[in-house]
């Protein structure tokens, strides 16, 4: 039997369609999998504005045009719209186009302080009331961890990020600021008094200059 007749039972095709589908949905998975580790990164100051998942989602967004095009010039050289093929390939697409929309919007990092919001109002109100800020360090406000914390004359601090990556400064948290230190530039507004948070080596914030969860 020659190799051409054999390729071309049923069996082997049936073999051959599964391994293209089992590969168009891994990619799928895999790309899934991928992004919602980079939303959950994105979700805490110190990864907000993160030069990895920057570089990340670039790359993620290059990769999957590279295949995207790929399977364009497969249909132009064979003459043949293979729809099939087509629905796995847009899926992916689609996962990454939500990514990098969701994270240029600061989408992740709002979302998770709506779900801690009332627990760092609560230890808010403890320190106004002259509770110790440093009982709250080691230990979770909503979805946040608390690295350390501070109480100043023009705010409350709640560190959820050491002095180290691209918070090497002054740390990246949540601060709840008095109306005379809200105009500064070095936090970034939420809701209420509440602002985030995140100093780079040069004292600078690693925040965009857009507001997110509201104004100034």
């Amino acid at each position: 039997m020659s190799t051409a007749h054999s390729d071309s039972l049923p069996g082997r095709q049936k073999k051959r369609r599964l391994r293209s589908q089992l590969a168009w949905y891994l990619l799928l998975a895999g790309t899934v999998a991928s992004c919602l580790g980079a939303l959950l990164r994105a979700s805490a100051p110190d990864g907000a504005e993160s030069l990895l998942l920057w570089f990340f989602l670039i790359s993620a967004s290059f990769g999957l045009f590279c295949v995207i095009l790929g399977y364009l010039t497969r249909v132009v050289v064979t003459r043949r719209l293979r729809v099939p093929e087509l629905s796995p390939l847009l899926a992916p697409a689609l996962v990454v186009a939500f990514t990098v929309t969701a994270w240029s919007a600061d989408l992740p990092i709002v979302v998770r302080w709506q779900f801690s919001a009332h627990s760092f109002d609560e230890a808010a109100r403890q320190v106004r009331d002259g509770g110790d800020p440093r009982t709250f360090e080691g230990h979770r406000l909503g979805l946040y961890r608390i690295d350390s914390a501070d109480s100043y004359a023009w705010g409350i601090y709640f560190r959820t990020s050491p002095m180290t990556g691209n918070c090497s400064s002054g740390g990246g948290g949540f601060a709840k600021l008095t109306g005379a230190s809200r105009a500064s530039d070095a936090f970034h507004h939420l809701n209420g008094d509440w602002h985030w948070f995140c100093l780079d080596s040069a004292g600078e914030v690693t925040v965009p200059d857009h507001p997110i969860g509201g104004s100034r």
